[in-house]
């Protein structure tokens, strides 16, 4: 259980500030950064004995599974089976899959849903192929591969429908995914028959751009007129992976009801200054009535007009992004920086489709280039799955892929009861709303800034609303909160609650995480433009980085439990993400990572100030953020590519990792405990340790080295990761950042100053 506590100690009037005179400093790559390494293993590991009892179970289980798909695969122009083959715990790593037995079986890979299951496709052939393997075939590859399978199991209508045919005829509108195989002529028969027999079926079916959505995806319409014979056949088609009920986002999923009134003369929030950056706030529109917000207003695009929005909620996040500082008494909380708003008026006030949110986004991305940051405040009201990702978080990371641009997602609001309070106990349904799960995105989630006589939280704590992670498979999100607003009992909007602009022009009080991400999307944008010139094109990878990096340097070393509530904390002032404060030294590396080589980087420079009878005693904060391939076919193996991260000293060509310390936070031992609690697979990695009574060592070295998924094809361009090391005093030393700086001038390393401007403040 999590324990009440200050979230964010270095704050306030003991607070030690960034200097613009300190720089964090950027260390440039070098290609002798890289080694090429041994793969290591000792070769196929057999589980269990694979005897003639054991090959016969197995055979058993795939005789079941194939009679189960009998009918479905004979009404199938392709006569092609979708098989799962399931893992024991222990053998869920890459190294352990039944590559071989896929192999010299004819089988086509076919993905992956949970984490213990490898999806296959087989003909009659390949499956009789397989029976006979499993039976007879006695070689040492062939042997682990089956002792890896505890059974193999159909992917039947189950599975295709996962919510119920009923389901899909209550919302009248789905999304079909199809599988793809490892094969592209399979795929093309598979995709020409399943559109055959939808069309042959009468529905209203749309094919939705694989841009935007990736593989071949469908959107079904008219569904609540659909006969019990339409959806029956729909469950059978042998080549669909899954048919779903389509999601649908409101704004209300982040905030609550409408905002109380302010008492008492309102703040103004006046003229921007010149040189703002811009940030597009995707929702409900700008309302023409908030006189005050129109000189921040930096051009509009409109998809949605009234009745469908009142621009009540747009309105809201908006002023956010230009005012927060100066609408909520200049609290030391909220950042004293603003931006300007690009008004994409894109979401209805009351619920959307997310198909028609996606293709909206994919239409308005390209019309502002230049503007790199993306407010979205809204989310689907429903926790996200623990094993798979969704298809608009999906359709997210592909459009900030092809756009270069970073979304800032709301984590969403958890309003059900029982109330959720601080210290949190039970767990409840309060995960991560779609598209929170987003791997490109930054996600926030909210923290109460101020407290009153009746408010739910102290200050500092969680919002009692505020959707925790973690995200599918364990992924951490949310990646940072900010300031949202206090709840006052027994659910209503009061003094601690954040002050908003309305639609009519005046101040309100509300709360929810759609508050708090245009906070942290105001300091994103400011991030971005402080990065880019001086032929730098800044990447939203990068910014991210800088953003969690300065919530853990603002915030306490929080544990696994809190950090489901806290992400890394609460990025204080942008100036955080970018200078150091004199008791601290900060490099960034902007690295090129390829699979089965390592990058390192020796000897760190180490502070002179923080090394006390020959030992480092200090913090170390780490934080790393790249951008792996993904594969939507792929389940929970969605993210295809993975970093480990050392930080420690050096032996010979070896390196004793200190930061993470071997062994410690799961970093070893099987796969599935890795996941959930070593944060494997997770394209964000933060590490962080004190060490005040001093550790050893004479050369220490940071490293980092990729891993590629089973059945992940090689790499035409390397991982571009961004690792920001910080080295911090535990006594307060304001020589640190000076000393660092000689220590890096003594080393032959090219560096230059990450930002090549300071940020400006309304």
């Amino acid at each position: 259980m999590a324990t009440r506590r200050e979230a964010t100690p270095r704050r306030g009037a003991n607070r030690i500030e960034p200097v613009a005179s300190n720089p964090f400093q950027r260390v440039e790559f070098r290609a002798t950064d890289l080694t090429g390494v041994a793969p290591g293993g000792d070769g196929p590991t057999e589980f269990v004995d694979v005897d003639a009892r054991y090959r016969l179970q197995l055979v058993q289980s795939l005789d079941q599974a194939s009679a189960q798909m009998h009918a479905e695969v004979q009404a199938s122009r392709n006569k092609l089976g979708t098989f799962i083959l399931r893992l024991r715990q222990q053998a869920i790593a890459k190294s352990h899959r039944p590559i071989q037995l896929i192999a010299e079986t004819g089988l086509l890979p076919a993905g992956h849903e949970q984490i213990d299951e490898v999806l296959v496709a087989a003909h009659a052939g390949s499956l009789t192929t397989l029976r006979d393997v499993v039976l007879r075939r006695n070689t040492k590859a062939i042997r682990a591969n089956l002792s890896a399978i505890t059974m193999i199991e159909p992917w039947g209508a189950e599975r295709r429908v996962p919510s119920g045919r009923q389901s899909l005829r209550a919302r009248g509108r789905a999304i079909v995914r199809l599988f793809r195989y490892g094969n592209d002529q399979a795929n093309v028969a598979v995709e020409e028959a399943v559109i055959d027999e939808l069309r042959g079926l009468h529905l209203n079916v749309q094919h939705l751009d694989a841009a935007a959505f990736g593989w071949s995806i469908f959107r079904l319409a008219g569904l609540e007129d659909a006969s019990d014979q339409v959806l029956d056949r729909l469950s059978l088609l042998a080549g669909i992976r899954r048919i779903a009920p389509e999601p649908i986002a409101e704004p209300s999923a982040t905030r609550t009801g409408a905002p109380s009134r302010v008492s008492g003369p309102s703040p103004a929030i006046g003229l921007p200054p010149d040189g703002l950056p811009t940030v597009a706030v995707f929702d409900t529109g700008v309302s023409a009535q908030a006189q005050q917000l129109q000189p921040w207003v930096d051009g509009f695009d409109t998809y949605v007009l009234p009745p469908d929005t009142d621009y009540e909620h747009g309105t809201h996040v908006a002023s956010l992004v230009t005012s927060s500082h100066t609408m909520n008494a200049n609290h030391p909380e909220l950042p004293a920086y603003g931006s300007l708003v690009y008004d994409v008026c894109g979401l209805e006030a009351g619920s959307a489709n997310i198909t028609d949110l996606i293709e909206r986004l994919k239409e308005a991305i390209p019309k502002r280039p230049d503007v790199k940051i993306w407010n979205l405040s809204l989310g689907v009201p429903v926790p996200c799955d623990e094993q798979s990702f969704s298809e608009f978080a999906m359709a997210l990371d592909r459009l900030s892929d092809q756009h270069g641009v970073l979304f800032v997602v709301a984590a969403g609001n958890y309003l059900q009861q029982p109330r959720r309070i601080w210290p949190a106990g039970a767990l409840l349904q309060d995960r991560i709303g779609s598209p929170a799960e987003s791997i490109r995105a930054l996600t926030v989630g909210s923290v109460c800034h101020a407290a009153g006589t009746d408010s739910l939280n102290a200050a500092g704590e969680p919002a009692a609303y505020s959707r925790r992670g973690p995200g599918p498979v364990f992924t951490p999100k949310p990646d940072i909160v900010h300031a949202g607003g206090n709840v006052h009992t027994p659910w209503n909007t009061g003094s601690s609650s954040m002050v908003v602009l309305r639609a009519n022009d005046t101040m309100g009080h509300s709360f929810g995480t759609s508050f708090a991400a245009p906070v942290a999307a105001t300091m994103a944008a400011h991030v971005w433009q402080s990065l880019a010139g001086a032929g730098r094109t800044p990447t939203p990878s990068l910014v991210k980085a800088l953003m969690i990096h300065a919530a853990q340097l603002s915030s306490t070393a929080y544990s696994p439990a809190e950090r489901r509530y806290f992400g890394t904390g609460l990025p204080l002032d942008v100036m955080d993400c970018l200078y150091d404060t004199p008791d601290s030294f900060t490099l960034l590396f902007e690295t090129s990572l390829v699979p089965g080589m390592r990058w390192r980087r020796s000897p760190y420079p180490l502070p002179a100030s923080l090394i006390h009878e020959d030992k480092f005693r200090g913090e170390v904060i780490i934080t790393c953020v790249y951008a792996p391939p993904l594969d939507s076919n792929a389940g929970a193996e969605y993210v295809r590519a993975n970093v480990e991260l050392s930080f420690g000293v050096l032996s010979g060509d070896n390196i004793t990792s200190k930061v993470p310390m071997k062994g410690e936070d799961y970093t070893d031992g099987y796969e599935a405990a890795q996941i959930e609690h070593g944060g494997k697979w997770a394209p964000v990695k933060v590490h962080r340790k004190a060490f005040p009574g001093g550790i050893s060592g004479s050369e220490w070295a940071l490293q980092a080295r990729p891993y590629l998924r089973a059945f992940e094809p090689p790499l035409t361009q390397p991982i571009q990761a961004y690792i920001v090391c910080t080295l911090r005093s535990l006594s307060g030393d304001m020589s640190v950042h000076a000393d660092g700086l000689r220590a890096l001038n003594a080393t032959n390393w090219i560096s230059n100053s990450v930002p090549v401007r300071v940020p400006v403040r309304i």
